[in-house]
């Protein structure tokens, strides 16, 4: 594994700083997703939001619009739920 130290100023870390806190991500996985997609455009490639979005996925479930990127915590809330009825 690679270490990559960036300087960011002040607004790049601000913006990075709201997309973690809206995303749930680490800065390392949202650095590391941007990266892919970057790499992916130039490569011609289509991301699978992308791909998504043209196949008229996205939207067509109902639930949290964030849940793709926040499974870990609806899992964790969902797990939570269960083991607090369970108790009763």
């Amino acid at each position: 594994m690679k270490v990559l130290s960036v300087r960011l100023n002040d607004r790049e870390a601000a913006e990075l700083r709201a997309l973690c806190e809206r995303t749930g991500l680490t800065p390392s996985k949202a650095v590391k997703r941007g990266i892919a997609e970057v790499a992916g455009k130039a490569q011609g490639r289509k991301t699978l939001g992308q791909i998504a979005r043209e196949s008229s996925l996205v939207g067509c479930f109902s639930g949290p619009p964030d849940l793709a990127e926040r499974h870990d915590h609806y899992l964790r809330l969902a797990l939570k739920g269960k083991r607090a009825k369970g108790h009763r």
